[in-house]
């Protein structure tokens, strides 16, 4: 599953799928009449009750994050969100590397 963007709130991440309907009606139907609580009961198993939703504020406006209008919506709207830009993905510089080297021959000999 993809990420979506909520315009409503601005969330970015996984959508939450709910189910139209309530519990406790399809509870009644099916301890008083067996026929509409089987109907009920297929209506909320079927694909067109299934409602995603975003999981922070409930609303159903979404929109796919990698769409160009959810890359638009993110851009102008939610600029902590963007994606690392290209200037900034230099290689570790001498120090960092060094640094990574020592450690893992240190992580090397304790598990050796």
């Amino acid at each position: 599953m993809s990420d979506i963007v909520c315009t409503s709130c601005g969330y970015v991440g996984e959508s939450k799928a709910i189910t139209k309907g309530s519990i406790w009606i399809e509870v009644v139907l099916w301890l008083c009449f067996l026929i509409p609580g089987l109907i009920y009961s297929l209506w909320r198993m079927s694909m067109s009750s299934q409602q995603n939703v975003c999981p922070s504020c409930g609303q159903t406006a979404l929109i796919p994050a990698e769409s160009p209008i959810g890359k638009k919506f993110i851009s102008e709207n939610l600029p902590e969100k963007v994606a690392v830009t290209v200037k900034d993905n230099r290689p570790p510089s001498k120090t960092t590397r060094k640094i990574g080297y020592v450690i893992g021959r240190f992580v090397g000999r304790l598990f050796k």
